[in-house]
C-alpha cells in the first residue's frame, strides 16, 4: 500500500497540476513493483555460504558482486592477444584490453576512435543482453575486427533467473536472453566462423562464444 505521504503529495499533484498526476502514478506504481519483486529474493546461509533464494532455485553470493571477467579470464587470454577492446568493460576489463564504456563518445554503438579492420580482437562479458539492437552491435565490433581477428563473448545463461528481463537484480537492464544457437546463427551470417564455444554454465552461470572473422571479409 501507498503511505499517507505519497497519497498526499499525489493529492496536491492533481490540484496543481491535473497532467501530471498519471506520469507520477506510474513510476510509484513501477517503485512499488519493483519493491515486491526484491521482496522475493531471500538469503539464506547454508553451511557458512551466502546463496540467494528466488523462484525455488539458489544462487551463490558471488552472482551479486559483478567482476564477471574473472570467471573467464584465462579461456579468454588464450584467444585474446594484440591490440583490443573490452566492451562494457565497467569496473574490471580484461587486463591489455582498452576498456569501452558506456558514454557519449564511445560505447556499444560507437567505436569512432577504432579504424574498421584494425582491432585483433573485441572482448566483451555480460554487455550484449543490455542491448536492445544487440545486431547492430555485432555488426560494427565485427566491422572493427581484422580479418582473422577474434570476437569473444561472455553471457549470461538463461537458467539464471535473476538475470532475465525484468528479475529484480536487473530490473530492465537486460532487455532480452541471450542464446548460443541465435548468436552463432548470426555471426556465421555475418563474417564470422565460430571457433569455440561452451552453451552450460559455468561457476558463474554464464557460457562463452568464440568467433574469427573469415579472411577476406569486409
Amino acid at each position: 500500500m501507498l503511505s499517507g505521504s505519497r497519497w498526499r503529495v499525489i493529492s496536491k499533484k492533481a490540484i496543481s497540476n491535473p497532467g501530471s498526476i498519471l506520469p507520477y502514478l506510474s513510476r510509484v506504481i513501477s517503485d512499488f513493483t519493483i519493491y515486491l519483486k526484491k521482496r522475493q529474493v531471500k538469503v539464506c546461509n547454508i553451511e557458512g555460504a551466502v546463496f540467494y533464494k528466488y523462484k525455488g532455485e539458489l544462487y551463490p553470493e558471488r552472482l551479486n558482486q559483478g567482476n564477471a571477467c574473472a570467471f573467464i579470464l584465462e579461456k579468454a587470454e588464450e584467444y585474446c592477444c594484440g591490440r583490443g577492446v573490452d566492451i562494457g568493460a565497467s569496473k574490471w576489463p580484461l587486463p591489455g584490453a582498452t576498456p569501452i564504456l558506456d558514454s557519449q563518445h564511445q560505447n556499444a554503438y560507437k567505436l569512432d576512435d577504432f579504424a574498421d579492420g584494425s582491432l585483433d580482437y573485441i572482448f566483451s562479458s555480460h554487455c550484449l543482453e543490455h542491448l536492445t539492437r544487440w545486431k547492430d552491435a555485432l555488426r560494427l565490433w565485427i566491422t572493427k575486427l581484422k580479418p582473422g581477428g577474434i570476437l569473444f563473448l561472455y553471457l549470461p545463461h538463461k537458467s539464471m533467473k535473476l538475470w532475465r528481463p525484468g528479475a529484480p537484480w536487473v530490473e530492465h537492464d537486460h532487455k532480452w536472453i541471450p542464446q548460443a544457437k541465435i548468436i552463432n546463427n548470426f555471426l556465421e551470417k555475418n563474417s564470422m566462423k565460430i571457433v569455440e564455444y561452451n552453451p552450460g554454465k559455468d561457476n558463474y552461470w554464464s557460457f562463452y562464444i568464440v568467433a574469427k572473422k573469415v579472411k577476406g571479409a569486409v
